[in-house]
């Protein structure tokens, strides 16, 4: 039997190469030296701060933790979604804030295989079987960053999972989100999500499907592309999101 080759050249380079050029934790900022892994660099402790929500009694539509309410928080008791539920894991501050912040806006794209494999237990868990569709980016994010944040993690785990992923939505137009009130969100993002092109003509859309996207702020672009969705003939819309601005 051949013995495989002696690796511990390559080994004392990369311990060299990390003393001199420490890695720095994209959470806190500290050096990692040999902490953390090769490509998800996040040290020991801001990992064990990546908690989930973990209330028991959460709004059945919106998944934010209830206080006193029964079944719907206050805010989903006002209003009708086309979408049937979304779940978030976390809640959008501390690591996972700055894990979002890296992933979309200093173009760290490797780090959508550590948002699947976040997403990946949830969405096994609660929609088996069900086929995934990323909520898609603006023309204007997708083309200045040369990829969609969405699209890149379905990618991810269609590979590493076998779910199966359909990406019928596009989105055309709209400005930013931030900083609108519900309404005002609906508004804005009335209108420019809709089928791609010849997108559902061979067999249709499946009749249940999940939504996934990163941040649940007012439920506003889920209940959109919902809607598009449904006119499509799909018949339950569900959205997973791994955040939840609370």
């Amino acid at each position: 039997m051949i013995s495989p080759p002696i690796r511990w050249p390559e080994k004392l380079g990369r311990s060299v190469l990390e003393i001199v050029y420490p890695r720095r934790c994209l959470c806190c900022g500290d050096a990692l030296l040999f902490k953390g892994s090769l490509r998800f660099p996040i040290c020991g402790t801001c990992g064990r701060a990546l908690s989930p929500i973990e209330d028991e009694r959460r709004c059945l539509v919106c998944s934010i933790p209830l206080i006193s309410e029964l079944r719907r928080c206050t805010r989903c008791s006002g209003r009708r979604y086309n979408f049937t539920s979304n779940f978030s894991l976390y809640e959008y501050r501390g690591p996972i804030r700055q894990i979002i912040s890296q992933f979309k806006f200093s173009n760290r794209r490797s780090l959508a295989g550590l948002i699947a494999r976040l997403l990946r237990p949830e969405l096994e868990r609660r929609y088996p079987g069900l086929a995934l569709v990323p909520v898609p980016g603006s023309r204007r994010s997708v083309r200045r960053r040369g990829w969609d944040p969405m699209h890149e993690v379905a990618r991810v785990l269609r590979r590493a999972a076998g779910i199966e992923v359909i990406s019928p939505l596009v989105r055309r137009g709209g400005g930013p989100q931030k900083g609108l009130h519900y309404e005002e969100r609906l508004k804005n993002i009335g209108g420019t999500i809709r089928l791609r092109r010849c997108g559902n003509r061979l067999g249709g859309l499946p009749e249940r499907v999940v939504l996934l996207d990163d941040i649940f702020t007012s439920g506003a672009t889920a209940d959109e592309c919902a809607r598009v969705l449904r006119q499509a003939g799909v018949r339950e819309v569900y959205a997973l999101t791994l955040a939840m601005e609370m």
